[in-house]
């Protein structure tokens, strides 16, 4: 049973008013009364109630998600975690608006200027299109009292408090892993990514490159980009310089996409190695078009940005660590079905 104000005025048969006010430290007390209150929470294991506490503070704390809009599916996963972490806090006082932009850097950084400038928000928690333009500006509030986190992408030179996502130098080095493993002898490559070459693109390039470099067998590694703005063309250009590839590794959200487009390819496929999961990619890898998908569990990254900036806004908790890495899990064919539904 919960040890309360009224439990200890009870055993002491006082007011509850009274205990209430030595509780909370608001004085008007006689000192030996608060000793014998403090005595009997001490003795009866009391714990204060936060969420109580919050309220009778009547504090507000507002934080801004931001967070961009494609790909669709992947950021659903992401608000459904953090919708799910509010869940358990709503009382605390503590509320989150959710952000979307567009694929633009500067669509972002117009965002994030108004989210500072209108001097609404006590923090906010952004997936940086790209960190370095916005290098400066975090690093800026940061100093001037206005805590940032990122997540699932990060801009690790700004000062940001923390970062909850992927280590992308590791996952392209798996995926680099996972195309050679499946070649065989055989191993010509191609690495997608968008024509936006942001800090998680260079990230999982490199470590793509990196292990092929290791590997020492690698024939080639031919790099292709996605322009946003025409993709049907884009993708046209994709399927028609993957003809001499052994495997291919989409970076970018487009799995699915270029699936469609290896699909077209006659002959022997080559392998398909890619990230996340939705419908299309679900069906893919039944059809054997794609090889295998690397997820990071988007459910969990919206969770703990919310918990992390909570902590830090409303109990005062500055993170334990800069860096919280998600586990990067392999999903294939065989496996599927434990990851969508």
């Amino acid at each position: 049973m919960r040890v309360t104000a009224k439990t200890i005025a009870e055993e002491l048969n006082m007011s509850p008013a009274t205990v209430d006010r030595v509780l909370h430290n608001r004085g008007g007390v006689k000192p030996k009364t608060v000793d014998r209150v403090l005595q009997k929470a001490e003795e009866l294991n009391y714990t204060p109630n936060k969420s109580a506490s919050f309220l009778a503070r009547k504090k507000l704390v507002k934080v801004a998600f931001v967070l961009p809009e494609y790909p669709e599916y992947f950021w659903k996963e992401i608000e459904k975690g953090i919708v799910n972490a509010l869940e358990d806090i709503t009382d605390y006082g503590f509320h989150v608006d959710i952000k979307k932009t567009s694929n633009t850097i500067a669509d972002q950084l117009e965002t994030v200027h108004s989210i500072i400038d209108s001097e609404a928000y006590d923090g906010m928690v952004i997936c940086p299109k790209d960190g370095i333009p916005l290098t400066t500006i975090i690093e800026s509030a940061v100093n001037n009292n206005f805590p940032i986190f990122t997540f699932n992408n990060d801009s690790p030179e700004s000062g940001r408090l923390s970062y909850v996502g992927a280590d992308y130098f590791e996952a392209g080095k798996l995926a680099g892993d996972l195309a050679s493993k499946f070649t065989g002898e055989r191993k010509r490559f191609a690495i997608i990514t968008d024509e936006a070459d942001t800090y998680q693109m260079k990230q999982k390039r490199q470590g793509f490159e990196a292990f092929t470099i290791e590997d020492g067998d690698v024939d080639f590694v031919k790099l292709l980009r996605l322009n946003n703005q025409s993709m049907e063309d884009s993708l046209e250009r994709v399927r028609q310089n993957v003809e001499d590839v052994d495997a291919i590794y989409v970076a970018c959200g487009a799995l699915a996409e270029v699936a469609d487009q290896v699909k077209q390819l006659e002959g022997k496929k080559p392998v398909l190695i890619g990230h996340d999961l939705n419908d299309d990619v679900y069906h893919h890898l039944q059809d054997n078009i794609v090889t295998a998908t690397i997820c990071q569990d988007p459910h969990y990254q919206g969770n703990l940005a919310v918990r992390l900036a909570f902590n830090y806004l409303m109990l005062d908790k500055p993170p334990e660590k800069e860096d919280n890495i998600v586990k990067l899990e392999i999903v294939t064919r065989g496996n599927a079905k434990y990851y969508w539904s």
